[in-house]
């Protein structure tokens, strides 16, 4: 690890090398506290929305735990955040700013924080502003080190040029995940959207595209949504997730077609995060599966499951999103006979919860 670069091509070649290769971003923002005479080296993410990292050289990983349950992102408990949000500040921000803006902290949560690992010091500069996200690297200095001096802020400023430089770099090798990831799942003739680290569209196959101009789906402000607003607080919640750590699968959303069946199913995946990968990978994966007709749909799940007609149908209403009521005044039964055909189905398809059954509903004309 290099902990001695002194000079502006040193540099470069060091933070080169972590957009490059993310795992060296820990040596690159340890050798740049070691430069500065800084205790820990930080590269941070946060913003509404937006998938979070903190990556601190040389730190006790409890401080992730604890940040965790603090909102770093809001200027009244972050001094940092609001210090950044001063008018006339310069590039680097330092103690100075961070004396003005713990002056109006509503909480003291950050400060407990910065009390039980000693990173009240240190200074801090952008590195990515916008699209809800903030990016940005930071000193974080303990008592012993002291306040930063003007020299160590210049080498700091230096050092910030090259680590924006491998940021940007970076943003535009995993974007570039997007259009591969897209052109194979193109190959498959699926539609497919691909979520950045937000949950909004980062890229989709052309069959996706076809489907928001012939179906409900849409795009708003880069969320996948419905023209229902059920639908939409179904796919939002399913989007959240698969993007939301701990990431997992999501239980799929059925859109109704015009005969109360399944029109289009959407399932949801969370895809494999590297480490130290930043927020602009491709992070999961939306597939639309076109349901058939209802009539082929209760053939199938007859024949799969043995089901009844009615039972068939009762199942793909409830995939569907209809209620129970509404169900039983379609088909023009009492709420006790929809149970009693309630019960039947789930004891064929094995399901014991509804989301299964939904599940398998969407599966299975396919």
């Amino acid at each position: 690890m290099a902990t001695s670069a002194s000079n502006a091509g040193s540099w470069a070649d060091i933070f080169l090398s972590a957009a490059l290769e993310p795992e060296k971003w820990g040596d690159a923002i340890q050798a740049m506290a070691a430069a500065t005479g800084s205790r820990h080296g930080q590269l941070i993410g946060f913003g509404a929305g937006a998938a979070s990292f903190n990556w601190i050289s040389d730190i006790d990983e409890s401080i992730l735990t604890k940040s965790a349950s603090i909102d770093q992102g809001a200027p009244d408990l972050n001094f940092r955040v609001a210090a950044d949000r001063l008018p006339d500040r310069p590039e680097v921000v330092h103690e100075a700013h961070y004396d003005i803006a713990r002056q109006s902290l509503r909480a003291d949560d950050y400060l407990d924080l910065c009390s039980d690992f000693d990173i009240f010091n240190g200074c801090q500069a952008k590195l990515v502003a916008g699209n809800d996200q903030m990016i940005g690297l930071a000193l974080l200095r303990d008592s012993k080190d002291g306040r930063t001096t003007q020299d160590q802020r210049d080498v700091f400023a230096d050092i910030a040029g090259h680590a924006r430089t491998a940021v940007r770099l970076q943003q535009a090798i995993e974007k570039q995940g997007f259009a591969l990831l897209s052109g194979t799942f193109e190959s498959m003739d699926r539609a497919c959207w691909l979520l950045d680290s937000t949950g909004r569209v980062g890229g989709m196959t052309p069959r996706a595209e076809a489907l928001l101009s012939s179906s409900r789906i849409r795009l708003n402000d880069g969320w996948l949504a419905s023209d229902r607003a059920d639908e939409t607080r179904a796919i939002l919640r399913a989007v959240r997730t698969i993007v939301d750590p701990p990431a997992r699968a999501a239980d799929p959303v059925a859109l109704a077609d015009a005969d109360g069946g399944v029109g289009i199913m959407l399932e949801f995946y969370p895809l494999p995060v590297a480490p130290w990968a930043l927020p602009f990978a491709p992070r999961a994966i939306v597939i639309a599966r076109v349901g058939a007709a209802s009539d082929r749909h209760v053939q199938l799940l007859t024949r799969t499951f043995r089901l009844t007609p009615a039972e068939a149908d009762i199942a793909i209403r409830l995939a569907a999103g209809q209620s129970r009521p509404d169900i039983a005044v379609a088909r023009g039964v009492s709420t006790e006979t929809l149970k009693a055909q309630l019960r039947s189905i789930y004891e064929k398809t094995g399901c014991n919860r509804e989301s299964q059954l939904v599940r398998i509903v969407g599966l299975i004309s396919h």
